[in-house]
């Protein structure tokens, strides 16, 4: 293993955390970092009031839902941080408005037998889209109403993300991508195919790229033109497995992708000459799969966790700096705060933990 670095970016051991009912499925911060929310394989939903005092995290939590024994598997916040919504196994999505002194729920959405496990809220606006099969709704949390149902119609909706610029979505499965202008969503979507299913994409901050993975380990680089994708997108193959994550970073002119696959880490960036593409650098730093990489915002300052627990820091998206302590559990969510002072992690046997910024990292790009 690499040796560690004097400069640490975040203390090795974890500020605070506390342990919940089960396996942790989803961990999401608020844009304004005052709150954190986790969900659980038994239903459990807890909500963390970071703008508490102290470092108790069991004295800033309040539970919205209590175990139910049926998975909750996405959850997010509005771009606003007043609305939470979460979605998973039961086939319902639920609404809490957290603009009071207590969090209420606003609506139960009940989709009937349909697992809901793709939920991501627009960029602006308080309206999320979801997964209902081979169909995608948007809806509004502030008129608790249907705004639009698109059918992708080829297969079961398998990744969903909106544009930064929250005029389109994209939706993609079986046979490619589907792009959809919210500006009015009867027109014709825009089609990207692809020989197999998309099974992951990722917008980069600006916009300008869509990363997608397939279920053949193919990742796709399109570039977007302003209302249609470049016909020559880049793709690269040779990946060990599943590609199980993808982070972009807006720090630098040249955007850097993350990705991880099997137990590699590979940071991405275009080259000059149109005609190489992008390159990829392998990052040596685990020996078991790695399920989350993650970039600070605003930073090339890089996160990879893996199934045994190991999470590794690196400076430059390139340099090994740390490991931070955690126990020996496979880690299943891996999210940096939006102020990017701290980062909170989640585990197998339902821990979650937040780390905070070193006095020694402060000053690291």
């Amino acid at each position: 293993m690499p040796k560690p670095k004097t400069n640490l970016i975040l203390n090795s051991k974890p500020q605070s955390q506390i342990t919940l009912s089960e396996y942790i499925t989803a961990i999401a911060w608020s844009s304004n970092s005052k709150y954190l929310a986790a969900a659980t394989a038994s239903g459990e939903i807890v909500l963390i009031d970071e703008a508490k005092a102290g470092n108790d995290l069991a004295q800033k939590q309040t539970e919205l839902q209590a175990p139910t024994e049926i998975s909750v598997d996405c959850l997010g916040f509005s771009a606003d941080g007043r609305w939470l919504a979460a979605g998973g196994q039961d086939g319902k999505v639920r609404v809490w408005d957290l603009a009071g002194a207590q969090p209420a729920i606003a609506s139960t959405i009940d989709l009937g037998k349909t697992w809901i496990e793709h939920l991501v809220w627009h960029p602006t606006r308080s309206e999320f889209a979801f997964g209902l099969g081979k169909y995608v709704q948007v809806w509004s949390a502030e008129t608790l109403d249907i705004v639009t149902t698109l059918h992708f119609e080829q297969s079961t909706v398998l990744a969903i993300a909106w544009h930064p610029s929250g005029d389109y979505l994209s939706v993609g499965g079986d046979g490619g991508i589907k792009v959809w202008a919210a500006q009015d969503w009867y027109e014709d979507p825009i089609l990207f195919e692809m020989p197999t299913a998309a099974a992951k994409m990722v917008w980069n901050p600006s916009g300008e790229y869509l990363v997608a993975s397939t279920l053949d380990n193919l990742v796709v680089v399109m570039q977007w033109l302003g209302k249609d994708f470049d016909a020559s997108p880049w793709r690269m193959q040779g990946f060990p497995g599943k590609i199980r994550y993808f982070d972009w970073t807006a720090s630098k002119t040249s955007p850097l992708l993350a990705s991880s696959s099997g137990s590699d880490v590979v940071v991405w960036e275009k080259h000059a000459d149109l005609n190489v593409g992008w390159e990829g650098e392998v990052i040596k730093g685990h020996n078991n799969i790695v399920g989350f990489v993650a970039f600070k915002p605003k930073t090339e300052t890089l996160a990879s966790a893996d199934e045994n627990g190991r999470i590794a820091i690196w400076k430059d998206a390139k340099d090994w700096v740390q490991a931070l302590e955690t126990p020996m559990g496979e880690i299943t969510a891996l999210q940096w705060q939006p102020q990017g002072k701290k980062l909170a992690a989640a585990n197998a046997d339902g821990q979650l933990m937040l780390w905070t910024e070193s006095s020694q990292g402060k000053g690291f790009r």
